[in-house]
């Protein structure tokens, strides 16, 4: 889904220390690609930035799976980490560290958010349609807990195949069509989700019923063709729309730099870079305790006022409700509501008990 993550990161990254204001701080990066951040390689390179590089600090983009190999790590050495990822995970009690902060996309507390959006504005009854990749995250356990807070029932489930390309959909659309849902929950992403929104668009279903779809599905810098889709929103804490200075600056100097537009990856790294900036003191040092360095601070990104939690991952202040649609020769992602994140922290003790089905990489499969 995003070929150039790497580099998108490392721009996003240079782009927030270039604009920091602190003309004095000139960082060498090292860096260093390791796959899937699946395997033991992972905890071998972090291994190697703080023995051999002596590196200040280490940010890495990897998924959940050796997580708490990876912060016991940091933890043993003192030494501080920025762990990255989209956000699909709940965070465990054994991944809290003083020394690591955890930069997410909060992709599954927004799917929480986006469940009790649906329950109080378009109905009590849905049908949720799931990639067997996407769908494998917490986003859809999440999903269905604040759908039923508010006494919403899932009463249709489609799950696709692995081999999704050969899939025709049609028994997703009978399901969908005989359980007359009020809402359709969508969980995909990329060519899948465009799949989808393609059967969808052909079919007597299309703009009859709300979808919400998770925002991995709704990505404009993926979707380029207008697939004639009708009735879509999704819950995020980013959109590319926005109408806050932050978000406009930040779209505007992306441009200027790299006659392109972001994606989620170049916010994910120029998030990352707010961060760090906020880290280094006026010697120019870092403390290996990030979560001391940041406790009850608030930094303002391209998403909003950002702070730490309890845990350790980055907290936006709202999350935004998105309506998908085509405009003469592009996708937008135009915020039409914004909720109260609030709620967020309480939501780790509830979950702390849910086991982690998904795919080992920390990035959205498809």
């Amino acid at each position: 889904m995003f070929p150039t993550l790497g580099m998108d990161l490392m721009n996003g990254l240079k782009l927030a220390i270039a604009n920091s204001g602190k003309t004095d701080i000139s960082p060498n990066f090292i860096v260093e690609g390791i796959g899937n951040a699946v395997d033991a390689s992972l905890l071998k390179t972090a291994e190697k930035f703080i023995l051999q590089e002596d590196v200040a600090i280490t940010i890495a983009f990897c998924g959940n799976n050796q997580l708490t190999e990876l912060i016991g790590i940091f933890s043993n050495y003192k030494k501080p980490l920025i762990h990255l990822d989209l956000g699909g995970i709940v965070l465990k009690k054994e991944h809290t560290s003083p020394f690591v902060l955890h930069h997410t996309l909060n992709s599954w507390q927004s799917a929480y958010a986006m469940g009790m959006y649906a329950a109080k504005e378009l109905g009590k009854k849905a049908a949720m349609i799931a990639s067997i990749y996407d769908g494998a995250y917490h986003m859809s356990a999440a999903l269905l807990e604040g759908f039923g807070k508010d006494g919403g029932t899932v009463t249709n489930y489609y799950v696709s195949p692995m081999d999704y390309k050969t899939e025709s959909f049609e028994g997703m659309v009978t399901g969908i069509r005989e359980s007359s849902p009020d809402v359709i929950f969508a969980l995909f992403s990329y060519k899948e989700g465009q799949k989808v929104f393609d059967v969808l668009a052909n079919s007597d279903l299309n703009g009859t019923i709300p979808i919400l779809a998770i925002p991995y599905m709704t990505d404009e810098s993926v979707n380029t063709e207008d697939l004639k889709i009708e009735n879509v929103k999704s819950v995020a804490t980013w959109s590319f729309d926005d109408e806050h200075a932050e978000m406009h600056d930040f779209v505007g100097k992306y441009l200027a730099a790299y006659e392109e537009a972001p994606n989620i990856m170049g916010l994910l790294g120029f998030e990352a870079g707010l961060t760090l900036s906020n880290c280094i003191s006026s010697e120019a040092k870092i403390a290996s305790k990030l979560a001391d360095t940041l406790q009850n601070k608030t930094i303002m990104t391209p998403r909003g006022n950002l702070q730490y939690n309890d845990f350790n991952e980055s907290q936006i202040d709202s999350f935004k409700v998105r309506e998908f649609k085509y405009n003469n020769t592009k996708y937008h992602n135009t915020v039409v509501d914004t909720l109260d994140t609030s709620f967020s922290e309480t939501l780790y003790a509830s979950f702390e008990n849910l086991p982690n089905p998904g795919w080992q990489n920390p990035y959205i499969c498809t």
